[in-house]
């Protein structure tokens, strides 16, 4: 019995690695995250855009690991890049205690100091994730194509870092007449597809 176990394990987990690990899904509003479905006070939010691993899933809730980056000194930020301020969650200091550090680097060009960690062993309520994030950009293209044009020429996604496109969508959301909600869909939008990041994979 022991054997035939081993070997379904063995298999189920060839088969894990031969299709590339296990398969990322994206938030497609922002959500709180939870120690365990019991609990309900949240430590955490995972932000529009942001990437996780969905793991085990019960009565709604799905337990869920979150990759990302830290800049030292800000223990309560993941972000989704090395050196990019493109905010994936924000932690309370419960939450943090969940984080594991997986290695430390230091950026050649500003001296910072970041660590590659993994949050592990939290959970979400189920329906705020998606395969992919073609719809939410989408409507997020059409949102900036729509109002942020009314009064000069667009600027391309490219065009800025992500670490400058909040400052610039900042003062041209005063006069795009977006609310809080579009505000974050299209920052994010734009922060994904800056100069700096539109080759990268969150």
């Amino acid at each position: 019995m022991r054997i035939k176990a081993a070997a379904i394990v063995a298999l189920a987990l060839a088969s894990l690695l031969q299709a590339g690990g296990p398969a990322k899904a994206y938030v497609i509003k922002s959500t709180n995250i939870f120690t365990d479905p019991l609990h309900a006070k949240a430590v955490g939010v995972l932000e529009v855009g942001a990437s996780v691993t969905p793991l085990k899933e019960t009565k709604g809730w799905r337990e869920i690991r979150v990759d990302g980056w830290q800049q030292e000194g800000m223990p309560s930020v993941i972000f989704a890049f090395e050196g990019k301020r493109v905010v994936k969650a924000m932690l309370t200091p419960e939450g943090q205690k969940r984080l594991e550090v997986l290695k430390q680097v230091t950026d050649p060009d500003t001296g910072l100091k970041w660590k590659k960690v993994a949050l592990r062993d939290v959970w979400i309520h189920g329906g705020k994730l998606a395969k992919s994030m073609d719809n939410a950009w989408q409507k997020a293209a059409a949102l900036y194509e729509e109002r942020c044009s009314m009064c000069h020429a667009l600027p391309k996604t490219t065009e800025y870092t992500a670490n400058q496109w909040p400052a610039t969508l900042r003062v041209m959301s005063k006069r795009a007449a977006l609310n809080r909600a579009q505000t974050d869909l299209v920052a994010k939008y734009l922060q994904y597809h800056a100069k700096d990041t539109a080759n990268l994979t969150p």
